[in-house]
């Protein structure tokens, strides 16, 4: 993936992008040299001042917000990470946190079962030791 097969590469890499979402992009970072960024079309309503010749500079001019930072030999694995990361995969924001939500409240009801268990757990044991010394005995039968 290195030397001169790198630009070939990374043309691949950013088709595969595009067939994901077709307003990604790949571009080599002028901020951090040996860089690749994946940015996406997006639209800005106001323009900040920025220095010239820097990947702000560069994402304003051209409509684009910055959405990853990749050094090439890992470029394969960002098509996995967007799709691991994409929340409109989940149904968007609002289902994603309904899920949330749900896994927080079985968490909370296992937690409350074995806290509960083990009360239950301690109790018996301290009726039997009672039982025992009051010489009623515990039947194993």
């Amino acid at each position: 993936m290195y030397g001169h097969e790198l630009p070939r590469y990374v043309r691949e890499y950013e088709r595969d992008l595009q067939r994901y979402d077709r307003f990604l992009r790949l571009r080599w970072s002028l901020d951090y040299p040996g860089l690749f960024l994946v940015e996406r079309k997006t639209h800005y309503l106001t323009f900040p001042e920025v220095p010239r010749m820097t990947d702000r500079a560069v994402q304003l001019n051209e409509h684009r917000r910055p959405i990853l930072l990749v050094k090439p030999s890992e470029l394969r694995y960002v098509r996995r990470s967007l799709e691991l990361t994409d929340i409109q995969r989940l149904g968007g924001a609002k289902a994603l946190a309904e899920q949330l939500l749900v896994a927080d409240e079985k968490e909370r009801e296992l937690v409350d079962r074995a806290v509960h268990s083990h009360f239950m757990d301690l109790s018996g044991e301290a009726y039997d030791f009672l039982a025992w010394r009051e010489g009623r005995r515990v039947s194993m039968a």
